[in-house]
């Protein structure tokens, strides 16, 4: 034993006799121990348990004052099996060398002890605390490892040179779905198939596998690694990527569907104002122009291919989320009632039509009419899935947090969801096709046969209602859409709608300032509003808005304004009018309505609204209907 090693151990001695005590004390400290002492046993035990770690050596006396020395060995075995105990006595016998070995003491020594004897009774027992202490610490590491090996989440597989699994860990079972016993003996690369093609550069410390055949359609994707752990035996790591690898591509089609999106309803937004110049003049010119006149059937074709075109542009605000909703507690049972009988004429006789409803079915917040087109749309798309007949059921149940839900955050509905699932026999959708299927213009259908716009408004409406989309399919085993709405927790009253009236263009003699950036938009709005008997007022922004109103000095009583626009958009001149001229109504127009505009007051019913495109009587008629209602709250 080294020099340092000695000045390492720590040495207990309990003697009841004060001057041995002091004598072994001061042999031991100048021959570089640690030694402690008390002369009695529980002082010895009470010493030994305050130490920060146990006593490499205990030179224990047999008679104490006040417990037998055995007993103290044994309660110092105890408190650590790592202490070593060598036995002090003046009266040997045959029974205390017996009861010594009976306690499993290292040594026995007879006073008075030769300083020599001692010294090296003492370097033998230092050092097999030593190596008992090494030996016990390599059983904890082995334990740690043998923990660690069996609870770590990466799947861990023990090879050897000739490739033959040696051990695994539980993850590997559960990975490959083989149990341990059959792991062990079987060639690596028969459990991972894929593993040649890596295996140089696997060997080299690690690599990747693109990819693991899991038995399906669908693919596992894994990261491997490897080491030499010792002459002869190789570890390789592996670790599951596939959900991360799902996750990843889920978020990066989120993302791409939210830029198309944006893309999607900004054209709506400046198309939409296109169209209301042309459907509002078309719609002057047909009030001018008599029936007999030939060039009549002209100016009504050039308006019924604005409102066909304006009816793309809905669906482009539908998928960005961009469109005016009005929704209400509704019955999804109801709605699938309701256009039951249109979809059997809509799909044709070849293809049975059948309907499962669930019973005591939640209320749903959504727009009736814009949900009967998600249901037609579905409907359609199934009908073309089945171009030789087959089978369409749609169906409605309760339900609670939709299977791999992206919402798993706090936002799912606390009163569960309702679903409706529409499903097909059809030839089904590759994995590819399904990634791009929501996206707008996306069409597998041949040239003229589909807008590509069908699933794309599908995707829109039902997440701007606060909904899911969950496809499912398989090429040749058909397609399901299930559909999760979040449910409302009391049935409302029903509000009925009110049909729209053929009415004159409603005349007034008030003041309106209309605030547009649309140069022919903003023309045509003066038009209309001087035609119908209106004082009108134009300013091309909210800057210039602003300007205008501080020098007239009549009374304003509606502010007709566009939503976006350059240099200041609408809500902030309503604000900055309010301050001076509170009495003044507001009426806001606009094709593209960003979730920033709903709710931040524009569309909460503190404002009346108008969406684009619309027609001069609908401009009108709007304006004369705000004008006769009560004065709105501000939206400050």
């Amino acid at each position: 034993m080294t020099s340092s090693q000695a000045e390492a151990l720590r040495v207990l001695i309990v003697d009841d006799d004060p001057q041995m005590l002091r004598t072994i004390t001061d042999i031991l400290r100048m021959n570089g121990y640690a030694p402690s002492g008390a002369t009695t046993g529980s002082g010895g035990l009470e010493l030994a348990a305050r130490m920060d770690n146990s006593p490499a050596i205990a030179l224990v006396d047999l008679s104490l004052p006040d417990m037998d020395g055995i007993e103290v060995v044994a309660r110092l075995h105890a408190l650590s099996a790592m202490t070593q105990v060598v036995i002090l006595t003046g009266n040997a016998s045959v029974d205390s060398a017996v009861r010594a070995l009976r306690e499993q003491s290292y040594d026995y020594l007879i006073k008075p002890v030769q300083p020599d004897h001692l010294l090296a009774t003492l370097e033998r027992a230092g050092e097999r605390s030593y190596r008992r202490r090494a030996e016990e610490g390599m059983r904890e590491s082995e334990e740690r490892m043998r923990q660690i090996f069996a609870h770590v989440s990466d799947a861990l597989f023990i090879v050897d040179d000739s490739g033959l699994i040696l051990d695994a860990n539980p993850a590997a079972t559960t990975l490959t779905g083989h149990a341990l016993d059959d792991l062990r003996s079987t060639p690596l690369n028969e459990v991972l198939p894929e593993l040649d093609s890596s295996v140089d550069d696997l060997n080299n410390g690690h690599g990747r596998l693109p990819s693991l055949p899991a038995g399906t359609a669908a693919t596992r994707v894994l990261d491997i690694q490897s080491a030499r752990f010792a002459p002869g035996v190789r570890v390789y790591t592996v670790r599951d990527l596939t959900k991360q690898r799902q996750l990843e591509e889920e978020l990066a089609q989120s993302r791409k569907m939210d830029a198309i999106g944006q893309l999607a309803g900004g054209v709506a937004h400046d198309f939409n104002n296109l169209l209301t110049v042309i459907m509002s003049y078309s719609s002057l010119l047909l009030g001018d122009i008599e029936a007999t006149d030939p060039r009549r059937q002209d100016v009504q074709e050039i308006s019924d291919a604005a409102e066909r075109a304006a009816a793309l542009t809905g669906q482009l605000l539908a998928f960005s989320r961009k469109q005016v909703m009005h929704t209400r507690p509704i019955s999804i049972n109801g709605v699938v009632t309701g256009v039951e009988k249109m979809l059997r004429r809509l799909i044709g006789e070849d293809i049975e039509l059948v309907t499962a409803l669930g019973d005591s079915l939640h209320l749903v917040n959504a727009d009736p009419g814009q949900l009967e087109q998600v249901i037609i749309n579905l409907a359609v798309n199934a009908r073309d899935a089945m171009p030789n007949g087959g089978k369409l059921s749609i169906a409605t149940s309760n339900a609670g947090i939709p299977p791999d839900s992206r919402r798993k955050n706090g936002r799912e509905s606390e009163n569960g969801h309702v679903m409706l699932s529409v499903t097909d026999t059809g030839i089904g959708m590759t994995r590819e096709i399904q990634q791009r299927v929501f996206e707008p213009f996306f069409t597998t259908k041949e040239q003229g046969k589909g807008t590509g716009l069908g699933l794309a408004t599908v995707y829109g409406i039902v997440t701007q209602s606060g909904g899911e989309v969950h496809l499912h399919s398989q090429p040749n085993k058909g397609t399901t859409f299930r559909i999760f709405f979040p449910a409302l927790a009391t049935a409302a009253e029903s509000v009925q709608a009110l049909a729209e009236t053929s009415a004159a263009v409603p005349r007034g003699d008030e003041t309106v300032l209309i605030v547009e950036d649309d140069a022919s938009l903003r023309a045509l709005a003066a038009r209309v509003l001087e035609a119908s008997g209106y004082k009108v007022l134009l300013a091309r922004n909210g800057v210039e808005a602003l300007a205008l109103c501080a020098g007239y000095e009549g009374k304003i009583h509606l502010v007709a304004s566009d939503v976006v626009m350059p240099e200041m958009s609408g809500r902030p001149l309503v604000e900055k009018l309010a301050e001076t001229r509170a009495e003044t109504k507001v009426l806001f127009m606009s094709g593209y309505t960003d979730d920033d505009v709903m709710r931040r007051g524009v569309l909460d019913g503190r404002a009346a609204f108008l969406q684009k495109p619309f027609t001069a009587t609908q401009f009108a008629t709007k304006v004369r209907d705000v004008l006769d209602q009560p004065r709105r709250a501000g939206i400050k």
